[in-house]
């Protein structure tokens, strides 16, 4: 690396702590010429750093390298689909772990068992879900499955039902929207905060079927499981939309070594980067590069990542 790089990572403010590890290890272990510069770029959910914005920022070569999660989101605008017009040339370093599921809950006592009994009844659900603003990605997941049923939240509005906001899945409206029972549903990711309590409450998790879960792959979801391995109380073994993982990308057109001494930066400080399991074990090099349970990884890694993986036995 002959040119002095200017390095700039987009990341919401609750990955800024993994940027700042792998940055600092990366800046610590590189031979990078004089007048490099580091800048580190937090924002949060609604602003252009945070949520749906890193994607557009390293296409247009204002950020090096950003985060996306779920790693859905990175895989939509890779495909061009969704909230982005066209394709974005995006390239993977890997996948740091964060299990998550989006989950379709409802009372057991309104006897609903599937989506499909949602519109089949056009059942007046009262629904507790996230704030809908433009670029919303949860409910722009949520109202994508439900659009493979041919249902949606307005629709359910318009016979009867009722949407709920809650501006964060832990929060005190959604608790207080589950333990008070206003809530008959919850459609929702961030589950482990409020799956227990929704199951507890005599709450149902509802599985998406096949063409649903088509769908959402076409758009860059993936399909995962949710078990009663993961929780006890859930009635059977179902099928989700998976809502984990935060794809570490950048531009395809990224400097092969660049990409390479990423990679190894993150090797180099792996064990000190928080991830989040569901059973807390700490996050390995070959599921960083290869994916798993808490973030598949569904676009290409960038070739110089690839080799440096390789080099190391990862791949």
């Amino acid at each position: 690396m002959n040119q002095p790089i200017r390095f700039s990572i987009a990341g919401t403010s609750k990955r800024v702590d993994i940027a700042s590890v792998v940055a600092l290890t990366f800046f610590n272990n590189v031979d990078l010429p004089r007048k490099s510069q580091l800048d580190l770029c937090m924002g949060w959910r609604d602003s252009e750093l945070g949520g749906t914005g890193p994607a557009i920022l390293v296409d247009k070569k204002k950020y090096d390298f950003g985060f996306g999660n779920p790693v859905g989101l990175s895989a939509m605008a890779y495909l061009g689909r969704g909230f982005y017009k066209r394709k974005i040339p995006l390239r993977a370093i890997g996948v740091f772990p964060t299990w998550d599921r989006l989950i379709f809950a409802v009372r057991k006592d309104s006897g609903i068992e599937s989506l499909e009994d949602v519109k089949k009844r056009k059942y007046p659900l009262r629904i507790s879900t996230r704030r809908r603003a433009k670029l919303q990605t949860t409910v722009y997941v949520i109202e994508e499955v439900l659009k493979a049923y041919g249902i949606s939240l307005r629709g359910i509005e318009n016979w009867g039902g009722k949407v709920m906001e809650a501006p964060n899945p832990s929060g005190p409206d959604r608790r207080d929207h589950i333990e008070s029972g206003k809530a008959d549903a919850v459609f929702d990711e961030g589950v482990k905060s409020w799956g227990p309590a929704a199951l507890s409450a005599g709450m149902r998790f509802l599985p998406v079927n096949d063409a649903a879960a088509r769908h959402m792959e076409q758009i860059g979801f993936p399909s995962a499981m949710l078990t009663r391995s993961h929780y006890a109380k859930l009635e059977r073994d179902i099928k989700t939309v998976d809502f984990s993982g935060w794809t570490f990308f950048c531009h395809a057109d990224l400097p092969s070594e660049v990409a390479y001494n990423m990679a190894k930066a993150v090797d180099l400080c792996h064990k000190q980067i928080p991830v989040d399991h569901f059973d807390k074990r700490p996050m390995t090099m070959r599921e960083f590069c290869r994916g798993g349970e808490a973030g598949q990884l569904n676009i290409p890694l960038h070739p110089g990542a690839k080799k440096y993986f390789r080099e190391k036995g990862y791949l």
